[in-house]
């Protein structure tokens, strides 16, 4: 898409998601153009996949859905990438009224252009 030469994490990356279910949690949706993709529409369905599964689940969300998953006892691990630029009016990651959990940060690291990966394990 960008016309650059993909890194080889990012065939890495390729490879792996071309061969691995997605899911998609939604109340409307019901195809999609990933030839592997099964809906959820409610988070207990997430809840009994994971316990199905017994396997890592990457989740990919708005911060509504993960805050709502993380409600649920169902995130173990927080692995935010932080894009430095300035913006005006910003919007809280997790609005919620109280905090429920605790964040403990496992790693950091740089990655290119000025980004930083950080992994917290949730508590």
């Amino acid at each position: 898409m960008t016309a650059k030469v993909p890194t080889p994490e990012e065939l890495e990356w390729g490879r792996f998601a071309s061969r691995t279910t997605h899911y998609v949690l939604s109340n409307s949706l019901t195809s999609a153009l990933w030839p592997k993709t099964g809906f959820l529409r409610r988070v207990q369905e997430l809840a009994s996949l994971k316990q199905q599964k017994r396997k890592d689940i990457y989740l990919v969300g708005s911060a509504r859905t993960v805050a709502s998953l993380i409600d649920a006892g169902l995130v173990d691990e927080l692995r935010l990438i932080v894009y430095a630029f300035i913006a005006s009016d910003g919007k809280p990651l997790f609005a919620t009224p109280e905090r429920r959990y605790t964040l403990r940060l496992r790693n950091s690291r740089r990655m290119q252009g000025g980004r930083v990966c950080l992994n917290y394990e949730l508590g």
